[in-house]
């Protein structure tokens, strides 16, 4: 696709920052990767409008509001991405562009696509959405490449995770690529199957190490452990991890200890409860409301099983260790295994069947590397608002 960047005057107006998340859910670990780069914004362009483009508008609103002065919620680009088909991802990919020159083809959203004709910056932010999981997903980038070569945008694609790839996308989605200023993945698979097509792609980490503030966590919480078993995108029974997880803090000599569940994509996260409660009795539900509005809690110390990745993430960079149970979904063993290889301090166990301890008197964040892996995506933060000037 040619770009016609350079032949394009822009206008006078604003900047326009049009962001793209899966903010809204609401999921946790999205809401603080879409937070952390609504406040970078609010440092670096407080002047700009933000259109922030997810599934949920509605809940990001609620959830998001005031961080950013400019902030505006839509589901534009989702909307083509529902109305798109998912036979092949070429056809997907074009179904994207189509679109931002063709509202006709999702005429309810006519006003909002037009609104991308003033966009300086289209960003897909990060996460693990745009892949065979969520194939449609892929209309997103179409999307953005249009605006780019239609309308003069630059582009940028930051801390994503794109496997498992949609079958036979690699190379098509990387032409798309290629035209993208800033291409950044968060996990060496991805980053694996796209660099051979676009020379520019650079590996980092996950957009949540944009923002690790103080002002993330909450050290108020007694607890002797904490845990975060999900429901959703399991290919194990739910009942083995329960039964793990009891095992384990048998074996620890805390099952009659208070503990925390963490509730990071509500109602998902509680339906491990009833096979928890009767062998763990001072278990506490943290609700998911609770744990926007108060902060993530994680004292080193703190031992953790968690089959969610941004826990995970997160209660490394306070220095507590912990578990990360795989679900049996390659999709969650590459997200956990990419944490593990930048020094976590985690384990991953094979299986279910042998517990494990855990070396809690250890708590160098990242093995004394978080500062390193911060400072490297705030480099890929500067390279993208550099976008802004050119």
């Amino acid at each position: 696709m040619a770009s016609l960047r350079g032949s394009i005057e822009r206008s006078t107006g604003p900047t326009v920052i049009y962001l793209v998340g899966t903010a809204g859910h609401p999921n946790y670990g999205d809401e603080v990767v879409t937070r952390a780069w609504l406040r970078y914004y609010a440092r670096t362009a407080p002047d700009a409008i933000i259109w922030l483009d997810t599934p949920r508008p509605g809940q990001s609103a609620a959830l998001l509001s005031g961080i950013h002065p400019g902030l505006r919620c839509v589901d534009t680009l989702f909307q083509a991405c529902w109305n798109a088909p998912t036979q092949s991802a070429e056809e997907t990919l074009q179904f994207g562009g189509r679109v931002v020159t063709d509202p006709g083809l999702i005429p309810r959203e006519a006003t909002g696509i037009e609104n991308l004709a003033s966009t300086t910056l289209v960003h897909i932010i990060g996460g693990g959405y745009i892949n065979a999981l969520w194939p449609h997903h892929l209309a997103l980038i179409g999307a953005a490449a249009a605006v780019g070569e239609v309308h003069g945008a630059r582009l940028a694609l930051t801390g994503s995770g794109l496997t498992p790839f949609v079958p036979y996308s690699e190379e098509q989605l990387a032409l798309l690529l290629k035209t993208f200023d800033v291409v950044d993945l968060r996990d060496p698979s991805s980053y694996a199957g796209i660099s051979p097509f676009v020379p520019h792609a650079s590996l980092s980490s996950d957009d949540a190490f944009l923002d690790l503030g103080a002002e993330l966590y909450n050290h108020g919480e007694l607890h002797q452990a904490a845990i975060t078993i999900q429901s959703d995108l399991l290919e194990v029974p739910l009942a083995d991890l329960a039964d793990y997880v009891v095992r384990t803090f048998q074996a620890w000599g805390i099952d009659q200890e208070p503990i925390a569940l963490y509730e990071c994509l509500p109602p998902d996260d509680t339906t491990v409860l009833p096979l928890l409660r009767p062998y763990l009795p001072e278990l506490e539900l943290i609700p998911f409301a609770k744990l926007w509005r108060q902060g993530f809690p994680c004292d080193p110390g703190l031992r953790w099983i968690s089959t969610r990745f941004h826990p995970h993430l997160l209660a490394a960079a306070r220095g507590c260790r912990g578990i990360a149970l795989s679900t049996g979904s390659d999709y969650y063993r590459t997200k956990h295994h990419a944490l593990t290889e930048l020094g976590s301090g985690w384990l991953v166990p094979p299986d279910l069947e042998r517990t494990l301890e855990l070396d809690i008197g250890v708590d160098v964040p990242y093995g004394g590397r978080l500062a390193a892996i911060e400072g490297t995506k705030m480099q890929v933060a500067r390279q993208v608002s550099s976008l802004l000037s050119k």
